[in-house]
């Protein structure tokens, strides 16, 4: 005779060792969560809180841009820092800010700051006639034409391209390049016979387009406007001269595009420049104006109000288009985040140590968003907005909503972050009732942390807290549960202070269909 035993039927042990991150569908994986606040990839394959936040650089009251060009420059109000000094004064409006060379130009002012000598230099300039001019060919049948007037040439340098309007020769009325200048005159090139003399009326303007969004490629800038539905280049090496046209391979250029929609961004991507719309992407080929071509394609652009999401990672474009983040290649537009299902209005991007940190703005509200691009993983962060990121030597800075500019993360500061995970509805590969008997949890809580961990069984609207775990060494904590039939059930894992999860067992014991 033999006495029964005591067995584990039907009672199975799972263990997760790779640990992903978020994914907002409605059935996932049970190594990746459907909820988290502050936690990272950085220690894949184990999953822990993020790195500090870098100190506060500056508090900014009216900030404007962000922008990096040989040191950090930004707008707050009506002034332009460069290097945390103030370098320039500029009209308290949103402002676009590009390089080119030592340049940093400032649009919509139409400025540009020299970051090597501190020069300023406004690009539109107007001269009005206030004497007596004369107008005469340098020399017989000459085509070069010399305009002397009081202050003619204060403006303007050698080879500016001008606007000339209300001459009484009309050859010499519109665009115009100064092919000399000097004390009280300029030589432009025209049609004028003989002397003659003009009272008033006369005025020189040196002009550049309003544009929406602009880049720098080969040593121009491109922008474009859609209110004119038009692309601009300017004149070769001179961020300054937009309407030089003298048919030479330096000259500006500007063309009319007939695709329907705004323009919503525009980015230089592996040697072409790209201008955006939601639902075409407009590719612009060639180096000089005698053979620069633009092709319209039908593919995924930028959503309205997400141009500052435009960010190039590893020489990877990514941005936020009407229905979800895109990756591009050069080839065809492709989605990275089928795991974020919320609907978001409004997004800014930058990158960092292979990741692309979007910060979003959905229906509840603004979240960093984080995606390893090598690892295809989302991570969400905190609830920072973010008004502008630019990266520089190593760093990604950011200026928040209250107007804080700071690093997305620096290893050596401190901060107790608040952290939170939660999985998703966890059938076990079974619908059948099960019993989730035990929870083991891999942890390794920094001095001073805690972690509280939570658990919501079948149709339960309330989360029964198991256990609150305090800082030791890396430890293996088992979580005893009182049993629950149910076909599904959650998990949560909520503390403070930084904590790596290296793993999670379960123990669950299977039962019928009823």
């Amino acid at each position: 005779m033999r006495l029964p035993t005591l067995g584990t039927t039907g009672l199975r042990r799972e263990m997760i060792g790779e640990l992903a991150g978020i994914n907002q569908q409605k059935q996932i994986n049970s190594n990746q969560f459907s909820d988290m606040k502050n936690m990272s990839t950085r220690y894949y394959p184990a999953i822990a809180t993020r790195a500090a936040r870098g100190e506060v650089i500056a508090e900014l009251q009216s900030p404007h841009g962000l922008y990096w060009k040989n040191g950090l420059a930004y707008v707050d109000g009506t002034n332009l820092y460069y290097n945390g000094a103030v370098v320039a004064q500029v009209s308290d409006t949103e402002k676009t800010l590009v390089g080119m060379g030592a340049y940093i130009c400032v649009w919509p002012d139409k400025i540009v700051y020299n970051t090597s000598s501190g020069e300023v230099t406004q690009i539109e300039k107007t001269w009005v006639q206030s004497s007596s001019a004369t107008i005469a060919p340098v020399s017989d049948a000459s085509t070069f034409i010399k305009i002397t007037c009081a202050g003619i040439n204060t403006n303007f340098q050698a080879y500016d391209s001008v606007v000339i309007a209300g001459c009484s020769q009309s050859s010499l009325n519109g665009s115009k390049v100064i092919q000399e200048i000097g004390t009280d005159y300029i030589v432009v090139i025209g049609d004028v016979t003989s002397s003659v003399t003009q009272a008033s009326g006369l005025t020189v303007q040196k002009k550049a387009p309003d544009m929406d969004y602009i880049t720098e490629f080969d040593n121009r800038l491109w922008g474009c406007s859609s209110a004119n539905h038009e692309i601009y280049a300017s004149k070769l090496g001179d961020p300054t001269n937009w309407n030089a046209f003298e048919g030479i391979s330096t000259d500006s250029y500007a063309a009319t595009v007939g695709s329907d929609g705004d323009f919503t961004g525009a980015v230089t991507h592996l040697g072409y420049v790209l201008f955006m719309k939601e639902d075409s992407i407009l590719k612009v080929y060639g180096n000089k104006p005698s053979n620069i071509q633009i092709t319209t394609m039908p593919l995924r652009g930028v959503a309205a109000g997400c141009a500052k999401s435009i960010c190039i990672v590893n020489e990877t474009l990514f941005y936020a288009s009407r229905n979800n983040i895109c990756r591009y290649d050069g080839a065809l537009p492709s989605s990275v985040s089928d795991e974020i299902t919320e609907e978001y209005t409004e997004a800014v991007g930058g990158q960092y140590k292979n990741k692309y940190y979007c910060s979003i703005h959905f229906e509840d509200g603004w979240r960093m968003m984080v995606y390893d691009t090598e690892k295809n993983i989302w991570d969400a962060e905190d609830h920072v907005r973010a008004l502008y990121m630019a990266y520089g030597e190593g760093k990604l800075y950011y200026i928040d909503a209250a107007g804080r500019l700071r690093t997305v993360e620096d290893e050596d500061q401190e901060e107790t972050v608040e952290w939170m995970l939660q999985s998703g509805d966890l059938i076990e590969g079974t619908p059948n009732r099960k019993k989730l008997v035990k929870l083991q949890l891999m942890l390794e809580l920094e001095s001073g942390a805690w972690a509280d961990v939570f658990f919501q069984s079948g149709k339960e609207k309330l989360w029964t807290r198991l256990q609150t775990i305090h800082a030791s060494d890396k430890e293996s904590y088992m979580i005893p549960l009182i049993p629950h039939r149910a076909t599904r059930y959650r998990y949560k894992i909520e503390g403070k202070g930084q904590v790596k999860l290296y793993g999670i067992a379960k123990y669950i014991k299977d039962g019928s269909g009823k």
